[in-house]
């Protein structure tokens, strides 16, 4: 089962839809989860003309990464699916057409529990950092994966992987494995990993196979609400997975630079001030972080 949550992507979706149909082994189905159904609804015949078994479902205006997967879920769920998720962006790439059989041959030997990710070309030959460890410190994502760990026996078990290229069996889990909503924009798929890998769930990188990602509209420049909902994610991974003094010192940190580039960056700094004041508050309240 393939998801792909979707937010204003009609320039590459047909082209991840023309890799899933190329594949050797093609999936069950590939459930596209709309988040832009009001500005960039799916243009649903151009998918459908790859031959997929192509199921779309309406996700809310604007919803983040998070809320589209779990979305997803559900309807999986409620559908008694139990198999392997593989979550793909809209604007990855799969050019040899053997990426799904590689990928599914390696879970077979996996436990079930598992988080699982694969190598990330950055579209320019380059090994995209889509994995990592987290260290106690300031730079407390420092160690990522880089050309270097390709040559290490898989799988590699690191803390965290990116969500543009992982699988899953949300129903190995219990309770069954979900994205945080407080964390509506980045590090949602960090927050998951290390929340899982507490309960004891593997969290583990394959050298192979490998995923291109393209960077689609999705990553475009950022606006105030982006960048104030970007600064919530970011302060309140910092709260939970981080000693307080890191938190506090970053925080102190972001501020400072809000505050130098406020007469120059106004809408910009006036975001990322409103995402700070939430999480302080929340912290100065007591409330879970």
């Amino acid at each position: 089962m393939v998801v792909t949550v979707a937010h204003d992507s009609g320039a590459v979706l047909p082209s991840l839809a023309a890799d899933l149909a190329r594949q050797s082994q093609q999936p069950r189905s590939w459930l596209v989860v709309d988040n832009s159904p009001l500005s960039a609804p799916l243009a649903l015949e151009s998918l459908a003309a790859a031959g997929l078994a192509l199921r779309p479902l309406r996700g809310g205006e604007g919803e983040g990464f998070g809320a589209g997967c779990n979305r997803a879920f559900e309807q999986l769920e409620a559908e008694g699916w139990r198999g392997w998720v593989w979550l793909l962006n809209p604007d990855t790439a799969l050019p040899r057409g053997e990426e799904l059989a590689e990928l599914l041959a390696a879970l077979a030997g996996l436990p079930p529990n598992a988080l699982v990710g694969t190598a990330v070309d950055d579209g320019h030959g380059g090994t995209e950092a889509s994995g990592g460890w987290i260290d106690p410190g300031l730079a407390f994502r420092r160690r990522r994966l880089g050309p270097a760990h390709r040559h290490l026996e898989p799988p590699v078990a690191l803390d965290w992987l990116s969500g543009c290229n992982l699988a899953l069996r949300p129903s190995a889990h219990q309770p069954p494995a979900r994205f945080d909503p407080r964390f509506p924009l980045y590090y949602e798929d960090m927050d998951l990993c290390l929340r899982q890998r507490r309960l004891g769930a593997p969290v583990l990188w394959l050298p192979t196979p490998t995923v291109v990602h393209r960077r689609g509209t999705g990553s475009a420049a950022p606006g105030p609400r982006r960048i104030r909902l970007s600064t919530l994610g970011y302060l309140r991974f910092l709260r939970r997975h981080c000693p307080a003094w890191v938190f506090a010192l970053r925080t102190a940190r972001l501020l400072l630079l809000c505050l130098l580039r406020l007469p120059l960056q106004r809408r910009r700094s006036l975001a990322s001030l409103q995402a700070c004041a939430t999480v302080l508050t929340e912290a100065l309240r007591g409330l879970p972080s």
